[in-house]
């Protein structure tokens, strides 16, 4: 091995943590095939190590070149302003530079022995050091995710995260044992074993975070077509009873048609008592199909009355304390799907008990 392919493996997992940064703030662009995708980050790969060879000796203008040509390549790959792209990209830079100061004041600090200076001269110590800088990093956007992803987040549990993290405190926890309880081998061979024994560690906890990611992504869409299905399952159900309600309104209207034509036909003939007591049954008709319950919310007062009228038909007590509520905030579909559940539920229970 050579120091080149070092460097080329450092840049991928150095873009590829880029990409998982700038993706927990942003959402990626749609683009015409996956090969898009690829391109674009095998473009920035290439960019950014041309830039780090050939401008080795400026840090400066390699690192005013590195965040221009990943704001470049960032906003093709997510659907994201320039300014705010370039934003990120500088953060993201000045999270790397904060977690490899961290990296080496912490071996310095908690292991005397190992000094800057070591630290800056073999290879090995190099190549380790930057590995364990990049879990560090690792860490770090797993608590952003945890933090600023609430929808994803909020699928896992407290212990289920402390679980997660498991691997990756593991993961820092060998890079220090490496750095600080191993000799410097004199042979390549053993040299490469052992940074690829790092790059693997790394590797494995990011193809790790990604799945877990995806899993999570996944379990999102199942929850969201979930609820979609109920809601369109209650908002069916609703429009079918008002669309019977409205049934038996048109033929209720038929019918006082001919009750009006009765009553006429009774008061020709002076027939009063008849026609009174014809009007106290008309009247007690009316009452059971009349909408008692007014919220001022029409998607409420229709949920409330429809759902009223069937448990009266079934015999079941319905008790409603209501208020005024033509301020209510939450969206009608969720009105629906969460009154309409409440009260489906209460009624599947109520016709299961004996009493």
């Amino acid at each position: 091995m050579k120091m080149d392919i070092y460097g080329v493996l450092y840049t991928v997992l150095f873009v590829i943590l880029c990409i998982m940064f700038i993706g927990t703030f942003a959402e990626k662009r749609e683009l015409p095939g996956k090969w898009c995708r690829y391109a674009i980050v095998g473009g920035m790969i290439m960019a950014d190590y041309f830039i780090s060879v050939k401008l080795d000796g400026d840090i400066i203008l390699k690192e005013v070149a590195i965040i221009g040509a990943g704001t470049i390549f960032m906003c093709l790959y997510f659907r994201q302003r320039c300014i705010k792209t370039a934003i990120f990209v500088i953060s993201y830079q000045g999270i790397c530079f904060i977690m490899d100061y961290i990296s080496i004041l912490m071996l310095s600090k908690c292991f005397p022995a190992i000094t800057v200076e070591r630290l800056s001269e073999p290879l090995l110590i190099n190549a380790l050091l930057g590995i364990l800088s990049q879990m560090l990093q690792v860490c770090f956007i797993m608590v952003l995710r945890r933090y600023v992803v609430k929808k994803s987040s909020e699928m896992l549990t407290t212990l289920e995260w402390v679980r997660f993290t498991i691997v990756p405190v593991y993961t820092i926890i060998v890079l220090i044992a490496l750095l600080t309880n191993f000799e410097i081998p004199e042979s390549s061979h053993q040299k490469n074993i052992l940074i690829c024994i790092a790059f693997g560690l790394l590797v494995m906890n990011i193809i790790i975070f990604c799945l877990i990611n995806d899993i999570l992504k996944r379990e999102v869409q199942i929850t969201e077509n979930r609820l979609l299905l109920e809601r369109v399952k209650n908002e069916t159900g609703m429009y079918r009873t008002i669309s019977e309600n409205y049934d038996k309104q048109k033929k209720r209207e038929h019918e006082y048609k001919n009750q009006l034509a009765l009553i006429a036909a009774l008061a020709s003939e002076n027939r009063a008592d008849e026609i009174n007591h014809y009007l106290k049954q008309y009247n007690h008709e009316i009452m059971q199909h009349t909408d008692f319950i007014d919220t001022n919310n029409v998607i409420v007062n229709a949920i409330l009355n429809s759902k009223y009228q069937e448990t009266r038909e079934k015999g079941i007590v319905f008790v409603v304390k209501v208020n005024d509520l033509s301020d209510l905030r939450i969206k009608d579909e969720d009105i629906v799907l969460i009154l309409s559940n409440l009260l489906n539920n209460a009624i599947e229970a109520s016709e299961q008990c004996e009493n």
